[in-house]
C-alpha cells in the first residue's frame, strides 16, 4: 500500500523566546541539539510531499527561524497551503507575510494578562495582544491555542468570552499534555525491545499528580459545552480509552510528516524520540514507505504506544486528526 506524503510539518527551529512553565521542549525534550537546516533543505522536501500538500510551521519558535519570510514566499508561490502554530510574540514583525500567505495561524493565548503571563512569563500577554493588531486584515483564520493548566483550569470556561475580544476565528482549548511515570516506563519498554532505541527525554512530560486538575477539568468542560459561545470553541480532551472501538486511531502514519530541525523523520508532533530516518540523506516517499515507518504503523495498529492516549492533536483535521 503507497502512502503518499498529504501534510507536514517543519520544526523549523528549536530555539525558543519563552521557557513557558509546562513545555516539555523548555524541560529538555529536544535534548541539547538546536540544529538548523537551510531554507534549500525545507524547499526540496516540500517538493517531495503531494503537489498540494498542507505545510506547517513549528518550532520552537518558528519565527525565529532566519529563513521564515524567504520560506514563506516560495512555498506559498508553489502553491503549498501554509499554516504555523507560534506563540504570538514575534508575529507582528512579520505580520504581512502572515496575512498574506498562511490560511491558518496558531497563536498560543491561555487567558487574559493575568492567567497568560502566570505560565509564559511577564510582559508576553502584552507582545502578543500588539501582534494581534496587526493581524486584523489577513486573509486566513486564526486559532487560538489556549492551554489549560493549573493556572487557568479554574476559569476554563470563562476564557472564550474573555478572549473573543481579542479577534480569534476560533478557540481550542486544549488540556494539559503529560505522561505519568508508568506510561513513560512502559513506553521507553517498548521503543527499546521494538524499535531499537531509548526514549529518556521523554521524562520531561512526567506528571503524577493529575487528580485535582483532573477533577477541575471536567467541572470546567462540562460548563464549556453547555454554554453559548461568541466564536466558535473546541475542546480537545486526552487520554483516550485505547482499546475503545469508536476511538479513531491516529492518521498520521499514512499520510503526515513531522520533519525536525535536525532533519529527523518521524509521525508524532509532540513525543518525536522515534525516527524513521533523516531528511537530509533519504528522500521523503522512501522514509514513509521505509522499514522503520512500518514499525510505527504497526505499534499504532496494535494500540501499543501509551503516548497516543495522552495527544492533543489526535481528533483535530488540520493535523490529520
Amino acid at each position: 500500500m503507497r502512502h503518499p506524503v498529504k501534510a507536514v510539518h517543519f520544526q523549523l527551529t528549536g530555539r525558543c523566546n519563552l521557557a513557558c512553565s509546562f513545555c516539555g521542549q523548555n524541560k529538555g525534550m529536544l535534548g541539547t541539539g538546536r540544529e538548523e537546516l537551510p531554507v534549500g533543505f525545507w524547499l526540496r522536501c516540500a517538493e517531495e510531499t503531494e503537489p498540494d500538500a498542507p505545510v506547517t510551521f513549528w518550532g520552537g519558535e518558528p519565527l525565529l527561524y532566519p529563513g521564515f519570510e524567504e520560506l514563506a514566499e516560495r512555498l506559498s508561490a508553489s502553491r503549498h497551503p501554509l499554516e504555523i502554530v507560534t506563540n504570538g510574540t514575534l508575529a507582528g514583525r512579520h505580520a504581512e507575510t502572515l496575512c498574506r500567505r498562511f490560511r491558518r495561524i496558531f497563536i498560543s493565548v491561555d487567558g487574559p494578562r493575568e492567567l497568560h503571563d502566570a505560565v509564559r512569563g511577564k510582559g508576553v500577554f502584552d507582545r502578543v495582544r500588539a501582534s494581534l493588531e496587526k493581524l486584523r486584515e489577513r486573509r486566513g483564520r486564526l486559532v487560538f491555542l489556549t492551554t489549560v493548566s493549573d493556572a487557568n483550569v479554574e476559569r476554563m470556561a470563562e476564557l472564550p468570552e474573555l478572549l473573543a475580544p481579542l479577534g480569534p476565528d476560533e478557540i481550542i482549548l486544549q488540556q494539559l499534555m503529560y505522561l505519568t511515570g508508568a506510561e513513560i516506563a512502559a513506553y521507553r519498554n517498548y521503543s527499546r525491545t521494538h524499535f531499537g532505541c531509548d526514549y529518556p527525554e521523554l521524562e520531561a512530560w512526567r506528571r503524577d499528580d493529575d487528580a485535582a486538575y483532573l477533577a477541575r477539568l471536567r467541572e470546567q468542560t462540562a460548563l464549556v459545552r453547555q454554554r453559548r459561545h461568541p466564536v466558535k470553541v473546541t475542546v480537545t480532551g486526552h487520554r483516550y480509552p485505547s482499546l475503545s472501538a469508536d476511538t479513531p486511531p491516529c492518521q498520521a502514519p499514512g499520510c503526515r510528516l513531522h520533519i525536525r530541525h535536525d532533519g529527523e523523520v518521524g509521525f508524532c508532533t509532540d513525543y518525536f524520540g522515534f525516527s524513521i530516518g533523516n531528511a537530509q540523506r533519504h528522500p521523503l516517499p522512501e522514509l514513509i514507505e521505509g522499514e522503520r515507518a512500518g514499525l510505527w504503523r504497526k505499534a499504532i495498529q496494535d494500540k501499543a504506544l501509551p503516548v497516543c492516549d495522552h495527544c492533543a492533536w489526535r481528533l483535530q483535521v488540520p493535523y490529520g486528526g
